[in-house]
């Protein structure tokens, strides 16, 4: 069935005025406003002896079977269901919306409090929802941070005495058994200059109350030149991954308005394929207030990223947002690679996904060689199937080695293309029906995040803000080496942003990294993989109007791109703490300016001005795999 188009459901909505008869007295719709909406009072499901989950699990069955009623009618009907003003509801159980479609959650300033460290709210199968004015918190948290007190001699073991009012009850600890330990700076409330991005926990155990013991994947001290080594009282973060506070699956035209995201134990806004195009407006993911008995601030807002968009038809809009202090990244917007297990005859191939999700018969696809990552040519899937094929399991595995591993160990997708290519075993297709298309990012601040990543067509970035990433600041560009996520940037604009203190963290600074900008263009390696690799597959990028202070790595880097403009860029000091360290190792590089391009062409440099450092020499490198006779720089001058 084709989704409603945003329009057509207006349409619908608006002629649409009817009283909606529902159970129980107190259960019944409020007479229809002028809009034509059934309205919903929180109040009416509230009573004595009521607690808040019994009074949503009437309210979302009450509104459910309104839905229904309207369906069964030629509906949809436009559907309000309205908190009590500034009312904190203590919830134990997620709010569950599924099936609805112009249905709006106004908070009226209301605040949701998570007693379980689970999800808070999950749509699905939904269309032109919109939550507003809503605050979502945790109690207890879902994290944990304080000083060091000590840590044995191969730093593997670290004693961390717990800030006064966060948690370290067993229950809790015992679930961090992966995720992050952070050493943070309490006066920037970023990740402390020189540290590893993140170190990983293997288990934590409670020594005594407000004492724990942090047992480490590998030594916080096995240092590579660019990494400080941990010392007693420097402030640490500890935190795992689980359930993501905001989950909307196979749904369209999602909105949060006035939105207040303040904790959560995974992602802060995930959503999972459909048709997307999700609205994010005055959207704050942010560390909320200090916990009772605290005497310090929260350092962490989501335990990973704090918003992620999956193989989607549409991208997002993100318009007037905060996030901060994001395990993570504060956004990724991606698709994903799907690897040939087989070609059993012309076009038609086997294929190992990562997750059971993104790929349809109908799909328009891009394929891409395993050894240089160049597309292989487009075209469309004509038929699709899937099936568990154990069979196979012994030529799936092989093909993920090095890569974060598949959740699919035995699933096939069977496709037939419409044209054949010369796929081969290894060789991968991403769905360009299914991938973020259209990003638009604009007007926000990101504070002590990880990276916003677009790796999806027709993108913009502009008029926002970056201060102390702990990554690169801003990266667009196909994971095919560990993530496999896709694509290439394709007609994408970056304009008018700021930057400051951008990559934090050590990583960047490494032999093995090749993401080397406050601004970063290009791809993420596979596993033994050098140099600028033989592909042009970013395509149409535009580097425009931005500031760029105080980068830890070069200002921007851009690479294996076709039709590149850095136009018109301010640049403050780059590699700021005095030497590149490591970086640059990767692609046989000495960094010694503020903008570097390898292997592009049709680029234009022109009128950007860069601050002389240390390392930064000049304004602007040209790598020896570019095609020089279509790179033009000029008018950038070095300050």
């Amino acid at each position: 069935m084709k989704p409603l188009s945003r329009r057509r459901t207006i349409t619908l909505v608006s002629s649409y005025l009817a009283t909606v008869p529902l159970l129980g007295g107190a259960s019944r719709a409020q007479p229809a406003s002028p809009t034509g909406a059934a309205v919903f009072e929180m109040a009416s499901f509230l009573g004595p002896g009521v607690d808040a989950d019994a009074a949503f699990a009437k309210a979302l069955a009450a509104i459910s079977k309104a839905a229904g009623d309207a369906a069964k009618g030629g509906g949809p009907v436009h559907i309000v269901f309205n908190l009590g003003k500034n009312a904190t509801y203590r919830i134990n159980r997620p709010l569950a919306f599924k099936g609805l479609h112009g249905f709006e959650l106004n908070g009226n300033g209301a605040q949701l409090i998570n007693t379980t460290r689970g999800s808070t709210m999950t749509i699905s199968g939904s269309s032109h929802v919109t939550v507003r004015d809503l605050t979502i918190d945790y109690d207890p948290l879902p994290f944990t941070q304080g000083t060091i007190a000590a840590f044995d001699k191969p730093a593997l073991q670290i004693t961390v005495k717990v800030d006064a009012g966060y948690p370290d009850d067993p229950a809790f600890l015992a679930t961090v058994t992966d995720g992050f330990f952070k050493v943070m700076d309490r006066r920037t409330k970023a990740l402390k200059p020189g540290a590893r991005d993140f170190l990983t926990p293997a288990k934590v155990e409670r020594i005594s109350p407000g004492l724990i013991k942090v047992h480490l994947r590998w030594s916080a001290n096995d240092c590579f030149p660019s990494q400080l080594p941990v010392a007693v009282g420097d402030t640490v973060t500890i935190a795992n991954g689980s359930a993501h506070a905001i989950v909307v699956d196979g749904s369209m035209a999602t909105s949060f308005i006035d939105l207040k995201l303040l904790a959560s134990p995974g992602m802060g806004i995930l959503e999972n394929g459909g048709p997307g195009s999700m609205l994010l407006q005055k959207v704050s993911v942010v560390p909320g207030p200090r916990p009772k008995g605290a005497a310090t601030d929260r350092l962490i807002s989501t335990n990973s990223d704090g918003s992620h968009f999956i193989t989607v038809e549409q991208g997002p809009t993100i318009e007037d947002c905060s996030f901060a202090n994001t395990s993570d990244d504060a956004v990724n917007v991606h698709g994903f690679y799907y690897y040939v297990v087989e070609k059993p005859a012309p076009r038609r191939y086997l294929l190992t996904p990562k997750w059971d999700i993104g790929l349809g018969a109908g799909d328009e696809i891009e394929s891409c060689d395993h050894a240089t990552f160049r597309s292989l040519g487009r075209t469309r899937i004509e038929q699709f199937s899937k099936r568990h094929a154990p069979e196979l399991k012994g030529k799936i595995a092989p093909i993920w080695k090095n890569k974060s591993p598949t959740t699919q160990p035995d699933l096939i997708y069977d496709v037939v293309l419409q044209q054949d290519l010369s796929l081969k075993v290894g060789d991968s297709i991403t769905s360009l029906s299914r991938i973020g298309a259209g990003i638009a990012i604009r007007r926000c601040t990101f504070h002590a995040c990880g990276r916003v990543l677009v790796k999806a067509p027709n993108a913009v970035v502009e008029d926002c803000q970056f201060a102390y990433s702990s990554a690169n600041a801003l990266q667009a560009g196909s994971d095919i080496g560990f993530w496999s996520e896709s694509g290439f940037a394709e007609n994408l604009v970056l304009r008018n942003n700021r930057f400051t203190h951008s990559i934090t963290g050590a990583n960047a600074l490494t032999a093995g990294s090749g993401a080397l900008g406050s601004i970063y263009i290009g791809m993420s390696f596979p596993e033994g993989a050098k140099g600028f690799q033989n592909n042009i597959q970013n395509r149409n990028v535009t580097i425009e109007g931005n500031h760029i202070d105080d980068s830890y790595i070069y200002a921007i880097f851009v690479s294996n791109a076709d039709g590149v403009k850095i136009i018109g860029n301010t640049i403050g000091q780059s590699f700021i703490r005095g030497t590149a360290y490591d970086a640059g190792q990767l692609y046989g590089i000495k960094p010694s300016s503020a903008i570097y391009i390898g292997r592009s062409r049709n680029v234009v440099i022109d009128n950007n001005t860069a601050a002389r450092g240390k390392v930064a020499k000049t304004a602007v490198a040209v790598d020896t795999t570019c095609d020089k006779v279509t790179v033009r720089v000029g008018n950038n001058r070095l300050t």
